[in-house]
């Protein structure tokens, strides 16, 4: 397990009491404006309670295997590589992308063999060439989506096709990770059957609220999503660092303890 920072209770609030200027907050990680609701001495009183109870806030990096994006066109584009910007942003996971051309094998057999071969989460291509292959197929339980871009040509606007690609390339992710058609207007994961139903979508992604849902569904294949929780929920889940100062002595001390006489 990474851990990325830790909040070293006190020391902050010494530091903010000893040397004056803004006065930032180790609980919420922002600075406290003078003239709020409460006063500065109320929010660093609260801190400190807070504190105190928690042992500060451990800040856990996301893990587990990455996405695959594959463009197996004869000419490959950069839309890939916005999908998986976005992806990262949105997930804190790693995604890869690659461009290379299938040659003569079926979309099925270069993502199968991509699968077996790098172990990613998902893997999700783009191919064109292949005019029998539906706009959009996905394999649930092969974890992979291939977007036939031939399917996706025509219209007056000549930046549509690689929108078109772009929206399809979510959807295949929303469906492989579990997700169904969403309620939300503002989700690409609507129920569209025609090419106008897709250029009307103006919403090329995957909102917050169903990424959260497809990455809790990913746990069982490793996946863990980005925390920031207090050390004592560290601590009794049992991958806390040692303690670094009184309160999480105590707190370790406590939780410790607790457990062995839970054991007896």
């Amino acid at each position: 397990m990474r851990i990325a920072s830790v909040s070293t209770a006190l020391l902050s609030i010494a530091l903010a009491a000893a040397g004056g200027g803004e006065y930032v907050s180790p609980v919420t990680g922002k600075p406290v404006p003078e003239g709020g609701k409460y006063t500065v001495e109320q929010i660093k009183a609260r801190d400190e309670r807070v504190l105190r109870k928690t042992g500060g806030f451990l800040h856990q990096a996301a893990e587990g295997p990455r996405v695959l994006f594959l463009d197996a066109r004869t000419r490959p584009t950069k839309a890939l590589d916005e999908v998986a910007r976005v992806y990262k942003l949105a997930t804190r996971l790693d995604a890869d992308v690659a461009k290379e051309a299938r040659g003569g094998a079926t979309p099925l057999e270069v993502a199968k063999a991509r699968m077996a071969a790098a172990r990613p989460l998902m893997l999700v291509m783009v191919v064109d060439g292949c005019p029998e292959q539906p706009i959009l197929s996905v394999y649930p339980e092969e974890r992979v989506g291939v977007v036939n871009a031939d399917r996706l040509k025509g219209g007056d606007d000549p930046s549509a096709p690689e929108m078109r690609v772009t929206k399809e390339v979510w959807r295949a992710v929303g469906f492989i990770g579990g997700l169904g058609f969403s309620p939300a207007e503002n989700d690409i994961m609507q129920p569209i059957y025609s090419l106008s139903e897709l250029d009307a979508n103006r919403f090329p992604f995957i909102q917050p609220m169903n990424m959260a849902r497809m990455q809790r569904m990913w746990r069982r294949f490793g996946v863990k999503k980005e925390r920031r929780i207090p050390y004592r929920v560290a601590v009794v889940e049992g991958w806390a660092p040692a303690p670094t100062n009184d309160v999480q002595r105590a707190i370790w001390d406590e939780v410790k303890k607790g457990k062995g006489s839970e054991k007896r």
